[in-house]
């Protein structure tokens, strides 16, 4: 069935299981989600742009501060700073192009797309053949790299352990690599090396395993795990080739165990040097030229010649063969001429990896013939599962079963050579003499692998032949049986794979991600291991503090000792990891259920932090989309909450749409998550005591209260430098409110959590940036269109004009004022918020202009100053109005009316003291209609009406107010009597009825 795909998609369906979809070349297009109407301005593999704020520090391994993975860095310098990013960008810059092309593959074959679980299972098998085409695809582009490189190497060190020499680091000191093509490749890929070579071989390796294996497990429904003929009921009749069909048909275990040796043959043929290049150093040693044939020629002239006992003693310590026939050596306990030693071995050798490599019995005669050694490529004929259909019916069951035993004896007792005992053992299902020259994991899991096969065969023999019956040869002679030694014929991979994790030849191999991801996928212990995966990666991301996207698990992962799970910097393994997972879920694995789901998306989350890092964050929504629940949002929040180009902040939104994220959800629940992630810890109300604009320092005001004091200059601080990263984050949650239709509450309530907690710990330069980035406003213009209609401020919204007559008509009239004072009374409390911040602000400005004018006494400067100080005061005065009349004295939120009436008391009284002194100050510097305005104040205050009066009594500071008042007074007669006659005060401020006549002391 083919996959769900949107009409745009990069990659095509594939059309059955015979042709891959052509993937489109990494550099020759720009990356785009299928589906998306957005695309990125870079190309793959391109550097990484970021938008990502200045202010977000890395950590060394790349994790940004306040992360879930580290803590707050120390300030650094620009080039420290560069240091440490530069590891990840290089990694960035490197596996960028693959990253994109996976999660490319992944929004094709999405299988959050559909419900049924046939389709998801056709979606992940295409999935899995895609991402083996792209890494195929990377290992041909590195081998034509770094041939030349691979070849030495091999021919220093692969030889030398096929001949059985010890091998040290040393071994490669002496290569040098010759000029090759690299300069004239694109420099992405002259940073490659050997080793990402290696790497990604035994990453093609991995998904190949997987494939075979997804296709035995999870088969098709209605159909069986594999897809060989079933015949006839079995007879005593059969030939052996029915008979070994049959038995892979009724033994799922057997085929399983067939797959996986298959593909470690194919792995080997593939990944190995030539046979012929292999056994050239021994055929060299062995003194004959160029001759690979003409047999013992050393040993034939060394027996023919009349020196014998000679050349006995003079070339060998043990006595030569006195005969030619194949068993001599055995039969006679002697040995050949040192130089047929070596061709001996090189021919066992090159037999060995022959069927170490699954070739056919006609290569493996033609090898042999070449070398006129056919009765070699006889006793190769008894390899079950690499004959042909036609050697399989020249063939007699009971013979087969027979041969095999008669080569557990050579295996055991005969041969003079391990590669010759271990040729014996994998004809006849041994493991002993076959583990000898085993070299890699590989090798091991082959042997016993190979040895479980062929006795589960011998086993189902027994009983197929029925009424056939057994030679007496046959049962005499001894066989290994591979299955008990294993034991549980289920848990046999499971126990094989960690003794190999033991073994000393072969733990260092089994420290290697994807080899440990290969031994997971052969024991069939995914689901187990990716729990153990998911603890590993808590117990790393809380190592040094408390994480916020991973949680921390008192379980400890299993077997540290031994097992090297994937950390949080290696991040190919962590894409493969993480895709392969995604399959798993895809197919329907049962991963452990609610209980173990926190701990196998870790490794998810892990991922899309590294993607975030690396300038990814395009593809997050994608791989968000794939975790259960909440998680999904809370990981998408804090991951893109550094985004602050409103333009990607849009393609976010887009692409989540796409992927079926709910964006109302994202945004409503970002600030909540940041606000549990930096909690408001303190217990009191800091600003009730701390928040004070007077410098009393001065002795002077202590001394005499009426003395004239200004407000302290930039006591919010300038621009946003004084801004914590955390309340800077908060801020950010709140701007991508703006770019979602509705929320018109939602984004009142937070902002007014966020206003709150800057007042009540004195963030002024917080509050004042949530005031510019969120200006209620500018909140009302966008979101009204959704509501109303139409974009209206809140000047519009409080106007109580009549309604057009079309509305009155239609008597939507007066559900539309409803709704405009339902709005209105939403944002209430929140615009009294930024009110007062507006008005900090406005004394500041006002405040520091006159410190200023105070300072700086040269004529240019004091005509500048007095300008500014002079425009100062209109905002100051029209942000002051609102706090003078019913300023917090009602709230939506019954909760908050605690904290409303502490941040009443703590702010109110000083700000408007504040106010009173500029006024003052700007009387005697400006104008007495300052003055003028307030002994305008003092009445308003004083009203019967008045809220204010009460908050000063009840913080004790009523006599300040006064004081402060009458100060203003005695500077405003004190000016009037300096003053011209009365009379000339403008009509406007007559009006207002203020008369500075009665301020003449002198009248």
């Amino acid at each position: 069935m083919a996959p769900m795909t949107r009409s745009h998609a990069l990659i095509p369906p594939p059309q059955g299981r015979q042709a891959l979809p052509q993937q489109p070349r990494a550099r020759d297009v720009s990356w785009q989600f299928s589906g998306s109407d957005t695309r990125s301005e870079r190309e793959l593999s391109a550097e990484p742009p970021s938008s990502f704020s200045e202010d977000a520090e890395m950590a060394p391994n790349g994790f940004q501060e306040d992360d879930d993975f580290t803590k707050r860095l120390p300030d650094r310098s620009a080039e420290e700073t560069e240091a440490i990013l530069h590891p990840l960008r290089e990694t960035a810059n490197r596996v960028g192009r693959e990253v994109e092309r996976f999660a490319e593959v992944l929004d094709g074959y999405n299988p959050q797309r559909t419900n049924d679980q046939d389709e998801r299972r056709d979606m992940m098998v295409d999935l899995i053949d895609l991402y083996l085409e792209i890494a195929m695809e990377t290992v041909e582009k590195l081998r034509k790299l770094h041939a030349l490189e691979r070849r030495k190497k091999n021919g220093i060190r692969w030889r030398r352990k096929m001949r059985g020499f010890e091998v040290s680091l040393g071994d490669d000191e002496d290569i040098e690599i010759e000029d090759s093509e690299e300069k004239e490749l694109p420099s992405a890929d002259r940073q490659t090396t050997l080793e990402d070579l290696e790497r990604w071989e035994q990453e093609a390796q991995t998904w190949d395993l997987l494939r075979r294996l997804v296709h035995l497990r999870f088969p098709v429904p209605g159909k069986s795990g594999q897809s060989l003929r079933r015949y006839a009921a079995i007879n005593q009749y059969s030939s052996e080739y029915e008979l070994w069909e049959d038995f892979l048909a009724k033994d799922n275990l057997a085929l399983e165990r067939k797959t996986v040796l298959q593909w470690l043959k194919e792995t080997a043929d593939e990944s190995g040097e030539e046979i012929d290049i292999l056994v050239q150093d021994l055929q060299q040693n062995a003194d004959r030229g160029d001759i690979i044939a003409a047999g013992w020629i050393h040993t034939k002239h060394a027996i023919k010649g009349s020196k014998l006992n000679i050349a006995q003693h003079a070339s060998q310590i043990e006595p030569l063969i006195t005969q030619l026939d194949p068993d001599a050596m055995t039969r006679q306990k002697r040995t050949l001429q040192e130089q047929d030693q070596f061709f001996e071995r090189a021919i066992w050798l090159g037999c060995y990896e022959m069927l170490r490599r699954g070739k056919s019995s006609a290569e493996i005669r033609e090898w042999c013939t070449e070398r006129t050694e056919v009765w070699r490529a006889v006793s190769m004929s008894g390899s079950l599962d690499e004959r042909s259909e036609e050697d399989f019916e020249s063939g007699d069951p009971e013979s087969s079963a027979l041969w095999r035993r008669m080569c557990f004896a050579l295996a055991r007792r005969g041969g003079g050579d391990d590669y010759e005992r271990a040729v014996y053992g994998v004809l006849s299902g041994d493991i002993q003499s076959v583990e000898v020259v085993c070299r890699s994991w590989d090798d091991f899991v082959f042997a016993n692998y190979n040895a479980l096969l062929k006795n589960q065969y011998d086993n189902y023999l027994r009983t197929a032949l029925g009424a056939r019956p057994i030679s007496l040869a046959t049962l005499n002679l001894e066989s290994f049986d591979a299955v008990q030694f294993h034991g549980d014929p289920q848990a046999a991979g499971r126990k094989l794979i960690d003794t190999l994790k033991t073994n000393p030849k072969t733990a260092p191999e089994t420290l290697q991600p994807m080899k440990m991801l290969q031994g997971v996928l052969v024991a069939d212990q995914f689901a187990h291991f990716i729990y153990q995966q998911g603890l590993a990666l808590s117990h790393f991301a809380n190592a040094n503090g408390h994480s916020n996207l991973i949680p921390p698990k008192d379980e400890k992962p299993e077997n540290e000792e031994f097992t090297k799970y994937v950390t949080m910097d290696d991040h190919d393994s962590l894409r493969v990891l993480t895709h392969v997972l995604l399959i798993f879920m895809g197919l329907g694995l049962d991963l452990g259920g609610i209980l173990r789901v926190t701990e196998v998306e870790n490794v998810i989350v892990a991922y899309i932090s590294f993607l975030r890092l690396a300038g990814k964050e395009e593809l997050i929504p994608l791989y968000c989309s794939q975790l259960t629940g909440k998680r999904k949002y809370a990981i998408l929040c804090r991951n893109l909450i550094d985004i602050t180009d409103n333009d990607q902040r849009i393609t976010q939104i887009r692409l989540m749409r796409e992927f079926g994220l709910d964006v109302q959800e994202f945004v409503g629940l970002q600030a909540r998550f940041l606000l549990g992630d930096f909690p408001d810890t303190v217990p009191s109300y800091p600003a009730s005591e701390n928040f004070k604009l007077f410098d009393d320092a001065d002795p002077s005001v202590a001394q005499n209260p009426l003395t004239s004091r200004r407000p302290r200059s930039d006591f919010i601080g300038g621009d946003n430098d004084n801004v914590s990263r955390t309340d800077m984050l908060l801020i950010r949650s709140m701007e991508w409110y703006l770019l979602v239709d509705g929320m018109w509450s939602e984004i009142f309530t937070v902002g007014t959590m966020l206003y709150l907690r800057f007042f009540k710990n004195m963030n002024l330069s917080a509050a004042r940036e949530l005031a510019i980035k969120a200006r209620s406003s500018e909140i009302a213009k966008s979101k009204t269109p959704a509501l109303l209609g139409k974009s209206l401020d809140f000047a519009e919204l409080s106007n109580d004009r009549e309604e057009d007559l079309t509305e009155v008509l239609d008597g939507s009239a007066d559900e539309k004022r409803l709704l405009k004072l339902h709005l209105l009374a939403e944002a209430k409390t929140y615009r009294e918020l930024e009110a007062l911040i507006e008005c900090l602000d406005n004394v500041e400005t006002c405040s520091s202009l006159a410190t200023l004018l105070v300072e700086d006494r040269t004529a240019a400067a004091q005509q500048q100053w007095r300008k500014g100080l002079s425009q100062s005061y209109g905002p100051m005065r029209a942000c002051i109005e609102p706090l003078l009349k019913g300023w917090l004295l009602t709230c939506q939120n019954d909760g908050a009316e605690a904290e409303l009436k502490q941040l009443r008391k703590a702010y109110l009284p000083e700000t408007i003291l504040a106010y009173i002194a500029l006024l003052q100050f700007g009387g005697s510097a400006l104008t007495r209609d300052l003055l003028m305005e307030c002994m305008e104040l003092s009445a308003v205050i004083a009203g019967e009406d008045s809220d204010v009066l009460e908050v000063f009594m009840r913080t004790g500071r009523v006599k300040e107010l006064v004081e402060a008042f009458a100060l203003a007074s005695k500077e405003l007669l004190v000016l009037t009597a300096q003053k011209a006659a009365p009379g000339t005060r403008s009509k406007k401020l007559r009006r207002k009825g203020w008369t500075p006549e009665l301020w003449n002391v002198k009248s």
